[in-house]
């Protein structure tokens, strides 16, 4: 089973005030982490959706992994994040059985959640595959080919909530007893990196 993964990297970082993923994080940058621990995964393939400032972050990603990713550029990145989830769909490739997102400004999901994720939708088989946080839904989440079509609906800041909620048959959730902490603002950085 094919499964491609997406690391979505296109927004605008409007609460941070600046472009989040470039900040320092671990040795390199927030962006640079996410990579490292999706690289390491069981996927198959991996694209990165660049949108914002996409000239730095594809020289970035570049420099260090240009021969394990692909890049697609978001040009509708302003739109919300379901311009860079369908831009991922349209250009994941027929032979994907699945694709699996992932946010850039998570840099605390680890490979070993990625992997546990891929390995029960591969055992499962369901429409829809979460990780299940004590905040609530978090990443990885991967969405069998059956949604794609599904998926080049969305609109705006539309992620999924209508899909997961139409197909809540097919949905299969891991859980985790972690916390997965967004960057969006100044504060969480701050928090995130103490």
């Amino acid at each position: 089973m094919k499964i491609v993964g997406a690391i979505l990297a296109a927004g605008t970082s409007s609460r941070m005030g600046r472009n989040k993923l470039l900040l320092p994080y671990k040795g390199h940058t927030v962006i640079e982490e996410a990579l490292v621990q999706i690289l390491e995964s069981d996927l198959d393939e991996i694209m990165v959706v660049t949108g914002f400032e996409k000239d730095c972050i594809e020289q970035l990603v570049q420099k260090e992994y240009k021969d394990r990713i692909k890049i697609v550029y978001n040009e509708n990145f302003r739109l919300g994040r379901a311009e860079s989830i369908k831009c991922a769909v349209r250009n994941v490739g027929r032979q994907a059985e699945a694709i699996l997102f992932m946010v850039a400004d998570k840099p605390s999901v680890r490979t070993n959640l990625i992997n546990g994720a891929i390995a029960e939708f591969k055992k499962k088989s369901p429409e829809i595959l979460y990780v299940k946080t004590p905040a609530g839904r978090g990443h990885p989440i991967i969405f069998s080919k059956m949604l794609f079509d599904e998926l080049l609906k969305l609109n705006g800041d539309m992620v999924g909530d209508e899909i997961i909620a139409e197909y809540k048959n097919g949905v299969a959730e891991l859980g985790d007893g972690e916390v997965q902490s967004d960057i969006d603002t100044i504060e969480d950085y701050r928090i995130l990196t103490e």
